[in-house]
């Protein structure tokens, strides 16, 4: 693996953690404000990693766009939650589902456009 597959497999599974979290909050797990914040680990990646080494590929910014979609949606389901709306705050997970379904095709549109730029070098 290359430095940039390393880091978008970073990207990936921070992002698969953040789903798992969210739906597990929403069914009565601990919710890890730090986590759903602007100093979470997705967060800190974009600064850390995404901003330094890919912040003149278009789908950088994209991709951070929905995180901070996904960041939004999250908090409100969980607003949602605490307030007894559970089964809306439930039915609230296909937003999320969607919007991570979009990260995810982002992420592969980076991928792609990377593993082109190391095949031509």
């Amino acid at each position: 693996m290359n430095s940039a597959q390393v880091d978008l497999q970073q990207i990936r599974i921070k992002h698969i953690l953040f789903k798992s979290k969210v739906r597990s909050v929403l069914y009565g797990g601990v919710l890890d404000s730090v986590f759903f914040s602007d100093a979470g680990p997705i967060s800190h990646w974009f600064l850390q990693v995404g901003k330094e080494k890919y912040g003149s590929e278009p789908e950088l910014y994209s991709l951070q766009k929905t995180h901070s979609e996904l960041l939004t949606n999250a908090n409100q389901l969980f607003s949602l939650y605490r307030n007894g709306s559970i089964d809306q705050a439930h039915a609230g997970m296909k937003d999320i589902e969607k919007l991570s379904d979009r990260f995810q095709e982002l992420l592969m549109q980076l991928e792609k456009r990377l593993a082109l730029r190391a095949d031509m070098v």
